[in-house]
């Protein structure tokens, strides 16, 4: 697993948190399952690439070494002398693992008890390339977002669609090493729709899958005011232009489509419903 941190050190709390609490929990036909097939779960490695935080991010990150390690996972701290920006980031920790399955995580998400035994189950019944939960971006409240979990997860189960989300990623490793990982001109912006137009042109599937439910705090490391000042303001701006000079459009044209407009309303209807 790879998470990349940059400032907003309470974000990466809850993450690890919730990746120390809810990592071992599960069903018990899956631990079973998990248990009599060792290959079948990834390693218990984890690393963290720190963007060149200027919080307290380096203080806390050695607090959660020693507990991680006590859950016996093998824990790397990449750190950067600056913000080297978001693909090349999870390209450094890509490359410091040698997992068959390798989970590349936003750190401003919470994960539901069992997540990581799902996605690994479904991504191989599947035969996915890439595989994503379902994420929630309401208010974070911990009991009442772990009940809500709970009660997606028991309408929609075995439910799924062929749909991008980059906010969690588990890719197979031969997967995301025959596309090149990520493109590193990019900063922060368009890496993943880039990364989707790749892996639509060599064929590859990737899906959304309603067996596991994350929370997402939409934009909660680039929209926080202490990083405005280390963030470039054009980066937005300067993704767009490296993306329409690498593929020869502008990839917002098709979300400004009437069936695309239409999606989005029914989807807002369908998450009010909580169906999936």
């Amino acid at each position: 697993m790879v998470i990349p941190v940059f400032n907003q050190v309470h974000l990466t709390e809850r993450c690890l948190d919730s990746l120390l609490a809810h990592r071992a929990e599960g069903s018990p036909a899956l631990k079973a399952r998990v248990d009599a097939q060792p290959d079948f779960l990834a390693t218990r490695h984890l690393v963290i690439v720190d963007n060149h935080s200027t919080d307290s991010t380096p203080d806390v990150l050695a607090r959660y070494k020693v507990l991680f390690e006590r859950q016996g996972w093998k824990w790397t701290l990449l750190r950067n002398s600056e913000n080297v920006g978001f693909g090349r980031a999870m390209n450094q920790g890509f490359n410091a693992t040698q997992a068959p399955f390798v989970a590349l995580l936003n750190n401003d998400t919470w994960l539901m008890p069992g997540w990581d035994q799902v996605l690994l189950r479904r991504i191989q019944e599947l035969q996915a390339d890439m595989i994503g939960p379902y994420y929630d971006e309401t208010p974070f409240e911990k009991n009442s977002t772990l009940e809500k979990s709970k009660k997606f997860i028991q309408k929609n189960r075995n439910r799924y669609r062929p749909a991008w989300v980059s906010i969690l990623m588990l890719f197979k490793r031969e997967s995301f090493e025959k596309i090149g990982k990520f493109d590193e001109r990019f900063f922060l912006t368009f890496e993943d729709t880039d990364l989707r137009e790749r892996m639509d042109r060599a064929g590859m599937k990737y899906y959304q899958v309603a067996d596991c439910f994350i929370w997402h705090h939409s934009k909660g490391t680039r929209g926080a005011k202490e990083n405005l000042n280390v963030i470039p303001n054009t980066y937005e701006q300067e993704g767009l232009r490296l993306f329409q000079e690498k593929w020869g459009f502008d990839p917002r044209k098709r979300e400004q489509k009437r069936l695309a407009r239409l999606k989005r309303r029914w989807e807002k209807i369908k998450v009010s419903m909580q169906w999936f």
